[in-house]
């Protein structure tokens, strides 16, 4: 495993000005989706489609036909979202035997629609219900920088994939964190965008007044490169550094900070160093914001696995996910509408911090990647518990619909990340931030070790 692939970017450019055939970009990818199979993070690999894909691409030239802006470029989708032909299979031994998909995910069509080729579906906790990557029927996905370690979930192996260097980027979804934990203990970039920014068409739903998908990336140009494909526009121009140095910047603290081991919050601390400036903002009612967001997500998922025919099906659920489904079911009516009424008291409180700031930072997670199987750690002092903590700093910004940048601060031993948030539909901003950031040196990706 490398991160010296090509960026998307670059790997784009090499197709379009014929230096190398997509079919060979395409071809190297499996090569190294096959060297990472300890890793357990394809679902499925799909090397006769990926390969057909790119010969039509190869073709088009000849064709009078110009190359889409992400020609050749392989990516990896999440198995949650459709992929034409294939069953998806959301982690569930339930949807083995799923017919497979009729059209692609809007988010799929649209980076194929980019010229990007889907290569692989990546492994993911069963139905999503879950934070640490660990399947109980396909087994762990492994981390790519440790895989004795966690890669986070429910986006495990889209976070895998891209942090070995399988693919410059991959398609995720992020209810309460599943692409910004993953990508801040996998040590890569990872967007959630505005709730309801993108499509969910094709997508198996979690809990729908939160579900987001988003891309998952090796460098901040190639997260910022995929997003713009999402929305079918060009990649926005680069914002100035001077001008982003000079952004406002609020630093979470209580409510954020006093829950995270003290070497992720000096990260938050480094990147927060980097723009003028900056001020700290307590927010101690986050808890009610985590409670919020569990009650709605619990809530939500067991009706929708209740219309998906949980009554009859759920011998084919793990014990753990059965436990999830039917507490759910239990919770009353009144409860989720009373967390729903807070959500937009929540938001309201969120919103109206970017009167006067700019950007808000936080921890992604409070901790670095655990070991796989671990029920509870000890870090400086504090115990954690892997299953139940990788979103505590993320399920609050999730609640209040916000898009956000999970930031690697790679280093000695295993990488933290940084959330970089912004207000609703401003994720241009986060993205640019982001780039810079990268640029200074701050936030870059995590060198995976070799298997």
């Amino acid at each position: 495993m490398t991160t010296d692939t090509l960026t998307a970017a670059a790997m784009a450019a090499q197709v379009r000005d014929g230096v190398r055939p997509a079919v060979a970009v395409v071809r190297d990818a499996l090569q190294r989706a096959e060297a990472a199979a300890p890793l357990n993070a394809c679902s499925a690999l799909l090397a006769h489609s990926a390969l057909a894909q790119a010969a039509a691409l190869d073709h088009q030239p000849a064709q009078g036909r110009p190359l889409p802006p992400l020609a050749g470029v392989p990516f990896v989708v999440k198995n949650l979202l459709d992929v034409r032909g294939h069953a998806t299979l959301a982690g569930a031994a339930a949807r083995a035997q799923a017919p497979p998909a009729a059209r692609h995910a809007d988010t799929v069509e649209a980076l194929v629609a980019a010229g990007a080729v889907p290569l692989a579906l990546a492994a993911m906790d069963e139905y999503a219900c879950g934070a640490t990557g660990e399947n109980v029927i396909g087994g762990p996905v492994r981390n790519p920088l440790d895989p004795s370690r966690i890669t986070g979930g429910s986006s495990a192996g889209t976070a895998a994939l891209v942090a070995a260097g399988v693919v410059p980027f991959g398609l995720g979804s992020d209810t309460n964190g599943s692409i910004r934990a993953p990508a801040a203990f996998c040590g890569i970039w990872g967007l959630r965008p505005t709730t309801g920014r993108l499509s969910l068409a094709g997508c198996v739903p979690y809990a729908q007044s939160l579900d987001t998908v988003g891309p998952m990336a090796g460098t901040a140009g190639d997260l910022a490169l995929a997003y713009a494909a999402l929305l079918g526009v060009d990649v926005p121009g680069e914002t100035q550094g001077r001008a982003v140095a000079t952004l406002r910047v609020g630093v979470l603290g209580r409510g954020f900070a006093d829950f995270a081991e003290p070497a992720v919050q000096a990260a938050v601390l480094r990147v927060a160093s980097a723009f003028g400036a900056v001020r700290t903002i307590d927010l101690p009612q986050a808890d009610a914001a985590r409670d919020a967001a569990s009650v709605i997500s619990a809530y939500e998922v067991g009706r929708n696995h209740q219309r998906m025919g949980f009554a009859t099906r759920h011998g084919g659920y793990s014990a753990f996910v059965r436990q999830r489904i039917l507490a759910g079911l239990a919770l009353p009516r009144d409860w989720y509408d009373t967390a729903r009424q807070y959500q937009s008291v929540w938001r309201q409180r969120l919103l109206a911090l970017f009167d006067e700031v700019d950007l808000l930072l936080a921890p992604a997670t409070p901790y670095a990647a655990t070991p796989i199987g671990a029920e509870c750690v000890d870090r400086a002092g504090r115990i954690y518990r892997p299953r139940a903590d990788a979103g505590h700093m993320t399920r609050p910004l999730s609640l209040a619909g916000l898009p956000v940048v999970a930031a690697p601060c790679a280093g000695e031993g295993m990488p933290v990340g940084v959330q970089i948030v912004a207000a609703p539909w401003q994720e241009s901003l986060a993205l640019a931030a982001a780039r810079y950031v990268e640029t200074e040196g701050l936030c870059r990706r995590a060198a995976p070790r070799l298997l």
